[in-house]
């Protein structure tokens, strides 16, 4: 298994290793309760240093990409950080991603269980993109530049207070700290290079809560962590993360969107604009399926694949599932037929062979 440059610190505290992606990672450390309470309250850090990072450069960079992607990378300000997603020919998912926009080129960040995947997915692409647009041979460059990349995640409604006791580590300028203070959701700072590499925090987070995440080179992240717990972080792992990102209502690549499920069936509208061709549009007027929230009624707990029921009729099953420490119950999102109607209020699970009522709600949190 691959090992995070934090690999020895998650053991040094005690954390509960497993595999993930190929890389050995830290499931829980305290627990995932205490983990997810901590980030909602105060503020957690985690180690996503696993993600990948994909180099785009060339003069055809960004037209290529406008038609690899579901949204426009082309055209924003360089602070700006395009949420979008990758689609096979057919509308499937082959991943959804952050592309961030420098000076002469994109950086794209992906799911690391994705990353050779999509990498391959974006050579084959671009022979395509060339053989439709000769004039874009040789003007579109693609490497791997995810062992140039560790990266941290500091989360929660302390996360900026936390990052500004470490700010002689960042070489934060004060401008620079007023910029940050006051920085949006899908926003970059660029920072002074460490060690030639050029580092960057940004505000894309995966919790719901305001949150930060930190680009540097192996050794700046080991000085960052450090400083960070004896700052105040809590220590967070991929448990709490899930059980974060699913009370935030969000989707993760092979639960809400696969191959088999594309954008739109995942209610992944807004990050698809048919307003030019782009390699994916045929799942335009395809979604048969949609995705819904449900909190259950008692204390049971929904896991993935579990069927979901309306009127005796099985009409779904839980993509995502698990117990919410904020609620206080089991949540789940759920995969359903399209033509369920919008205002029903229960849905059933089945749950070991008992059908358990659940209801269906807009969102987990506020």
């Amino acid at each position: 298994m691959k090992k995070t440059p934090l690999n020895e610190k998650h053991k040094s505290l005690g954390a509960r290793m497993v595999e993930y992606a190929g890389w050995e990672m830290p499931v829980q450390y305290e627990g995932i309760a205490a983990e997810t309470i901590a980030v909602r309250e105060k503020c957690g850090i985690f180690d996503v240093s696993h993600m990948g990072e994909v180099y785009v450069a060339g003069e055809s960079a960004g037209d290529f990409l406008d038609w690899l992607l579901s949204r426009r990378v082309t055209g924003k300000e360089r602070e700006q950080i395009t949420y979008a997603i990758m689609c096979y020919d057919d509308g499937g998912v082959v991943d959804d991603l952050l592309v961030y926009t420098f000076a002469d080129y994109y950086l794209l960040i992906v799911n690391a269980a994705n990353k050779d995947k999509d990498l391959l997915h974006m050579a084959d692409s671009l022979t395509s993109f060339v053989a439709r647009n000769p004039e874009a041979k040789g003007k579109v460059a693609i490497e791997d530049w995810s062992d140039r990349y560790a990266q941290l995640a500091i989360q929660g409604p302390d996360s900026l207070e936390m990052i500004l006791k470490v700010r002689d580590l960042l070489d934060l300028t004060s401008e620079q700290e007023q910029v940050l203070s006051s920085l949006k959701r899908y926003r970059n700072l660029e920072l002074s290079p460490t060690e030639g590499l050029p580092m960057f925090i940004s505000t894309t987070g995966y919790t719901g809560e305001r949150g930060y995440e930190i680009y540097a080179s192996d050794t700046k992240v080991i000085e960052l962590w450090d400083a960070l717990l004896a700052a105040g972080c809590v220590p967070c792992g991929l448990g709490s993360r899930d059980a974060l990102r699913l009370e935030a209502g969000l989707p993760l690549y092979g639960h809400e969107m696969s191959a088999e499920i594309n954008p739109l069936d995942a209610g992944m509208d807004f990050f698809v604009k048919f307003d030019r061709e782009f390699q994916g549009e045929a799942m335009q007027g395809q979604n048969t399926r949609k995705i819904v929230r449900l909190v259950a009624q008692g204390k049971q707990i929904p896991r993935d694949g579990y069927p979901v029921f309306y009127d005796e009729e099985e009409v779904g099953y839980v993509t995502s599932g698990t117990y919410s420490p904020t609620l206080l119950k089991g949540i789940a999102n759920a995969l359903v037929r399209v033509d369920l109607p919008d205002d029903v209020k229960e849905l059933a699970v089945e749950i070991r062979n008992k059908r358990i009522m659940f209801d269906v709600t807009d969102k987990f949190l506020g």
